[in-house]
């Protein structure tokens, strides 16, 4: 009797591991390569975890629920609608029927594209996991209603004695963050990423004078821009290069120019203005600064060598200042990685 007993039980544990192993394999949609790619990244995602936060993104769109998709944005979005310019609307007045169809019909990736994070629908939604807050979120929304930010009486191209600042002219934070870095070690400055966000702060006080410095591998750079320089074409980004000027193109409402190193090698440098700053507000950013604030500007600017990462994007608020001596430069105030935080930055600025 407690032979057939045994047997009896053994079978219903049989039993019951088989369907529990066939209701996990049925939940299982990530293949093996999928896995063997989630190693390569280090697993820093489990594939598992990418399909299922693609499927609730899916259903919050099937559901038209705008509110509870945009609180899967950590902060705002790196491309795409403010937080707060969705503020009250309905789903259909961000995004379109089409819009949503598509991305309804996209399948849920188990797999990133690359270093850029995970997609559906082609890129209508970039999500990706933070390693550090061990979260999901969703970074980058295309194709919804965009917010006009521009002002109408804003011109096209920042003038200067009625001539255009061509874009290579302003110094942005490299993607190295090595420019930034020299200078901080130049000037023996504390805290790098308060400088890199707040550089107006430092100017007129922990860097008392506008002048270029060299670097550790011996050569010049600046982060304020000589008016006088920049149009003898001596200014490259952060960098003094006695290369010209180039010719200015005007796209749109874009500033754009062309520098070539040879035949084959060029980079592309473009900036567009976003918003004005009152010269007071442009004073309040760098207030140990000895001069006069003339004429401040919220610009995209960016630069574009070639290949699949695309344009090299920052949003900066620059302010031209006119010196004791009489001098002008243009001084970095602000640096922001993300329009909508720059936009929202200027908004509470100028109220």
């Amino acid at each position: 009797m407690k032979k057939l007993l045994f047997i009896f039980l053994t079978l219903i544990f049989c039993i019951n591991s088989i369907l529990v192993f066939a209701e996990q394999k049925k939940n299982i949609v990530c293949s093996k390569k999928d896995r063997e790619y989630a190693e390569f990244w280090k697993n820093y995602y489990d594939p598992e975890n990418a399909y299922q936060f693609g499927e609730k993104i899916k259903k919050l769109v099937r559901d038209k629920n705008l509110q509870k998709l945009f609180d899967l944005v950590d902060g705002e979005l790196t491309s795409g609608p403010r937080k707060n310019f969705i503020k009250g609307k309905k789903f259909s007045e961000i995004f379109s029927d089409k819009w949503r169809d598509e991305l309804l019909k996209s399948n849920s990736p188990c797999s990133p594209v690359g270093w850029r994070g995970f997609m559906l629908d082609s890129g209508s939604i970039w999500f990706n996991k933070d390693k550090d807050k061990n979260k999901w979120f969703i970074f980058s929304i295309l194709g919804a209603k965009k917010e006009v930010v521009s002002e109408k009486s804003l011109p096209i191209g920042w003038r200067f004695e009625d001539r255009i600042i061509p874009p290579q002219c302003f110094s942005t934070l490299w993607m190295s963050g090595d420019n930034y870095e020299e200078f901080t070690e130049k000037f023996n400055i504390q805290k790098f990423k308060d400088f890199v966000k707040n550089p107006g702060k430092y100017f007129g006080d922990k860097i008392p004078n506008f002048k270029e410095i060299k670097t550790s591998w011996n050569e010049e750079i600046y982060l304020i821009s000589s008016m006088k320089k920049c149009f003898e074409g001596e200014l490259r980004y952060g960098g003094i290069k006695k290369i010209g000027l180039s010719e200015i193109k005007i796209k749109e409402n874009a500033i754009e120019t062309q520098i070539c190193s040879s035949k084959d090698v060029c980079t592309k440098f473009s900036y567009t203005i976003l918003h004005n700053i009152n010269s007071d507000k442009c004073q309040s950013l760098a207030p140990k600064v000895k001069g006069k604030c003339l004429k401040s500007y919220l610009i995209a600017i960016g630069d574009y060598s070639g290949g699949t990462i695309g344009w090299n994007m920052s949003y900066n608020i620059y302010g031209l200042f006119n010196l004791q001596n009489n001098t002008k430069f243009i001084l970095p105030l602000k640096n922001f990685f993300k329009k909508n935080n720059a936009l929202n930055f200027v908004d509470k600025l100028m109220q």
